[in-house]
């Protein structure tokens, strides 16, 4: 982030240019800067100031009689000096906490709800994009009988991820059956990843037998959804980018075909796995989109990454709302996986 020193005078005026332009969308003039944050001051100080971070690069001035909008120079001085967490409202809180306390039947279900709740509550584009589940490990198979020739099939990994599928096989399915394969399945699954049962086919047939139609079931399901990329990634609102006012058909255009191409917006989201929260402004960051920022922020449950949540708006994002949206929606998820404890953390 940009560490040039400003004088308290420019840092509070630079300040005042952004907050008016988040709301507003609209250039913002000297007068007023004047009327709504700096009475004690003359309107010619001001626009002394504004033309002098004009030349520093902070502000654009897009006519000549026009007031001055804010550089992506000025958005990182912004979330690096001055953005603070702003508190969420009573009724955003009870909306995330609706959305999120129901049952889910796994974690699909949940980042699925996450994505939706974000998107309503930050007015932008959400996406989350869940780790890649050829490295996650299996903890337990569970086999429910439906009937003689049915199972549910329920697969739970160290990340929390839990994967339910109706499957059929020829065997007769009763009690015993049951028993002997829920053994037989978690010895062969136990503690692997997904890429390392790929490659067990002699054990399995020396240990299965009379199981192996009900491995290869499994191991069906499991390829098929670690193959399939753009099923992990998760995106709600993305017609909300259309709403706002700065946006032409060319940055449109842009925008729709990035997400359309779910490895691609993969790429930009899952980044920076060490940095709870990271912000990228404009095409010049790196995997940057043109007129656009992104706000990412890592999820874990149960103790384990699950993958990034992300928030895609104009440059000129509210980036205090939506860092306290993703933060206070990542303490909900945790809550979740302790039980649905409800003992919050300190904000």
């Amino acid at each position: 982030m940009d560490k040039e020193k400003l004088s308290e005078r420019k840092e509070k005026i630079l300040k005042a240019v952004v907050d008016e332009y988040i709301k507003s969308a609209l250039p913002v003039s000297s007068g007023e800067i004047k009327n709504k944050h700096f009475n004690d001051i003359s309107s010619a100080t001001i626009r002394s100031e504004l033309s002098a971070l004009e030349d520093m690069g902070y502000l654009i001035q897009p006519h000549v009689s026009a007031g001055r909008i804010p550089s992506k120079k000025a958005y990182k001085k912004y979330i690096d000096q001055f953005m603070v967490k702003i508190p969420l409202t009573q009724a955003e809180i009870e909306k995330i906490n609706k959305s999120l306390k129901q049952r889910f039947s796994g974690v699909e279900e949940i980042v699925e709800t996450t994505a939706k709740v974000i998107s309503d509550i930050t007015n932008y584009t959400s996406i989350i994009v869940l780790n890649d589940i050829n490295k996650v490990k299996i903890k337990e198979i569970k086999l429910v009988d439906l009937d003689k020739h049915s199972a549910l099939v329920i697969i739970i990994t160290d990340s929390g991820i839990i994967r339910d599928k109706t499957i059929k096989v020829k065997n007769e399915i009763d009690t015993v059956y049951i028993r002997d394969a829920n053994a037989m399945l978690n010895k062969i699954f136990e503690g692997r990843t997904i890429s390392e049962i790929k490659s067990f086919d002699a054990i399995v047939e020396k240990e299965l037998k009379d199981f192996k139609e009900l491995y290869d079931s499994i191991l069906e399901i499991l390829d098929s959804y670690a193959q399939n990329k753009q099923d992990n990634v998760i995106i709600e609102g993305a017609s909300k980018f259309l709403e706002h006012s700065e946006y032409d058909l060319d940055a449109a255009k842009n925008f729709l075909s990035v997400i359309d191409t779910k490895e691609k917006l993969a790429e930009i989201i899952d980044q920076n796995d060490d940095i709870e929260f990271s912000v990228k402004i404009g095409k010049d960051e790196s995997c940057g989109l043109d007129k656009c920022a992104i706000v990412t922020a890592k999820y874990k449950i149960n103790g384990k990454d699950i993958g990034h949540a992300g928030v895609i708006g104009p440059e000129r994002m509210d980036y205090s709302k939506v860092v306290s949206v993703l933060s206070y929606v990542g303490k909900t998820l945790k809550r979740i996986a302790n039980g649905g404890n409800n003992d919050k953390e300190k904000e």
